[in-house]
């Protein structure tokens, strides 16, 4: 089992948490949720890295194809698969029966995944 100090744990969960933050945003802006509609969290913590899973009832997108915002132009929005995408070691989106559903991952290698 591999152990990691508290320090680097803190930091790994706070890189979670903004990933995990950007991506309900953008689901809560883009994904055309019915009324009522609640997202669905679940975290795995494993030997060799931390998974959460975001699901949600929406619109299916395509994540490949979420543009990222021009460079050199200062704007509010646009940034929040582009934050998620830097902060975590893999990011993968699925349609499932009964909607999508994206994995947030990251490793618990020597550089512990993405920024």
């Amino acid at each position: 089992m591999q152990h990691i100090d508290a320090e680097t744990a803190g930091a790994l969960l706070s890189r979670m948490e903004l990933a995990v933050h950007e991506v309900c945003m953008n689901v809560v802006e883009h994904a055309q949720l019915p009324p009522g509609s609640t997202i669905e969290l679940s975290l795995v913590l494993s030997s060799d890295g931390l998974t959460v899973w975001v699901r949600d009832p929406g619109e299916e997108f395509d994540l490949a194809a979420v543009p990222s915002p021009p460079e050199r132009v200062l704007q509010e929005r646009g940034y929040g698969i582009k934050i998620a995408r830097a902060l975590v070691s893999e990011l993968t989106y699925r349609r499932t029966g009964s909607g999508n559903e994206l994995a947030l991952r990251i490793d618990l290698g020597n550089d512990h995944g993405g920024a």
